[in-house]
C-alpha cells in the first residue's frame, strides 16, 4: 500500500500525462504547489470522464500554451483554463473554484473546488458594495446550471467534515429539489455524483457513516486519496452516478450499440 508521502508524486504523474496528451506546457507556481491535492483531484475527475468515453479538450490556454489552474475563489474564471468534456453532441465544462449561488437565495453562495456545469453557462460579473467596497467584481453561476460540484479536502476524514458536504450539496444543486431539470441518480449515469475527495483514510465507523450518507443522499465521499485512491472508475467502485437526460441518446449516436453493457 502507498504511504501518504507518495501522493504528491502521483499528482505530478497525472499532470505530466495530461500535458503530454494535449501538447501543453505546464507552468507550476508556488500557489499551485500548495494546491497540489486539488489539482490531483481535478485530474482524477478528468480521467473518470475519459473512462466514461467523453472526449476531453482544453480551453483558454495562455499565449504560451500553458494550462493555467485556478486555485483561488478570488480569481476571474475567464482568465484561467478549463476543460470541455463532450459526448455525442452534448458538452460540459469542468472548472475550478467557480462560485455558485443557490436558487433559493443569491446570497447563499460558495466556491467548490471543482464544478461540472453545462457548456456555455453564463458567468455573471457582479459588483456589491459589501465586497471589496464595491471596487472589484466577483464572478458566479447559478446552481440551476450545475451538474455536479466537488470538494477536495487534504485531511483525515471526521464526522463534521463529512456532514458539512451535505450543506454544500444542497446549496450548489437545484436539481435535488427540481425534478423537472432532467438530472437523476442512476447506476448507469455518466456523471459522477457530487463528491468530496478526502486525503486521509477512514476508520471502520467512518466508513459506516460514509455508506449511510451515500445511501440517503445522491453524493459520494471518497477517502484515502493520499494512499493512491485516484481511480474513480471500475467495478470495484460503488459510487453514485448522475443520469442527465439526453446524454444516453447522444452516446448511442456516438458509440456502438451495446456500449452500456460494459458498465459496472
Amino acid at each position: 500500500m502507498k504511504t501518504s508521502s507518495n501522493w504528491l508524486s502521483d499528482v505530478e504523474k497525472m499532470v505530466t500525462e495530461f500535458v503530454d496528451a494535449h501538447s501543453l506546457v505546464y507552468s507550476k507556481k508556488q500557489r499551485e504547489l500548495s494546491a497540489s491535492f486539488e489539482i490531483g483531484c481535478f485530474h482524477a475527475l478528468l480521467d473518470y470522464y475519459e473512462q466514461m468515453q467523453f472526449d476531453i479538450s482544453v480551453e483558454n490556454l495562455t499565449k504560451d500554451g500553458e494550462f493555467r489552474y485556478l486555485t483561488s475563489p478570488s480569481g476571474n474564471p475567464n482568465n484561467f483554463s478549463y476543460v470541455i468534456a463532450s459526448i455525442g453532441d452534448r458538452a460540459y465544462e469542468i472548472r475550478q473554484q467557480l462560485k455558485i449561488y443557490s436558487e433559493l437565495d443569491e446570497y447563499i453562495s460558495f466556491a467548490p473546488d471543482l464544478s461540472v456545469v453545462k457548456k456555455n453557462t453564463p458567468i455573471e460579473k457582479v459588483k456589491d458594495d459589501d465586497y471589496a467596497n464595491g471596487k472589484r467584481s466577483f464572478y458566479r453561476v447559478s446552481s440551476k446550471d450545475v451538474i455536479a460540484a466537488h470538494e477536495c479536502k487534504s485531511l483525515p476524514p471526521f464526522p463534521e467534515l463529512m456532514v458539512s458536504f451535505i450543506g454544500m450539496f444542497v446549496t450548489a444543486h437545484s436539481w435535488h429539489t427540481d425534478h423537472t431539470c432532467g438530472v437523476t441518480l442512476n447506476d448507469t449515469g455518466l456523471h459522477l455524483a457530487p463528491t468530496m475527495f478526502v486525503g486521509g483514510s477512514a476508520q471502520a465507523m467512518h466508513l459506516k457513516m460514509i455508506s449511510a450518507i451515500q445511501k440517503v443522499h445522491p453524493l459520494n465521499i471518497v477517502v484515502g486519496m493520499h494512499q493512491g485512491n485516484w481511480d474513480l472508475y471500475g467495478p470495484h467502485k460503488k459510487l453514485n452516478r448522475l443520469d442527465v437526460s439526453g446524454d444516453k441518446e447522444a452516446l448511442a449516436l456516438a458509440k456502438p450499440i451495446g456500449y452500456f453493457l460494459n458498465f459496472p
